[in-house]
């Protein structure tokens, strides 16, 4: 896994909160709005976001276990990004061979630091 649990938790719990208005306003963020799958309640994570041509490349840096992305497969969602909302419809996991090319470069660098080899594929057309 590509980051510690604990720091899931914490962003989780306080991070996201705060940096969720700045996100929404900034290039390569996206805001994906989900429902928990026992509890029902909405949720709002801010995600890294890329274009890749009819479709968006989020990176899983907390892998596919994450909670947002379990919520996502169970309940659907939306990607919020660039003021323009679209329905999570069909997302697939792909692996870096598939998101590389649509990342900058100092961005794979960060990912590749961070051990991030899985990203949500995200059609948005």
């Amino acid at each position: 896994m590509p980051l510690p649990r604990l720091v899931a938790r914490v962003n989780k719990r306080y991070t996201n909160r705060f940096i969720e208005p700045i996100v929404r306003r900034s290039p390569g963020f996206a805001v994906v709005g989900h429902t928990g799958r026992q509890s029902g309640r909405p949720y709002t994570t801010p995600v890294y976001a890329f274009d890749a041509g009819d479709a968006v490349v989020v990176s899983l840096t907390y892998g596919p276990s994450a909670d947002w992305v379990r919520n996502v497969f169970a309940n659907g969602g939306s990607l919020r990004r660039n003021g323009s909302e679209f329905p999570i419809v069909s997302p697939t996991i792909v692996g870096r061979e598939r998101a590389w090319p649509h990342l900058p470069r100092v961005v794979r660098l960060w990912l590749r630091i961070l051990r991030v080899t899985d990203f949500m594929l995200i059609p948005v057309r």
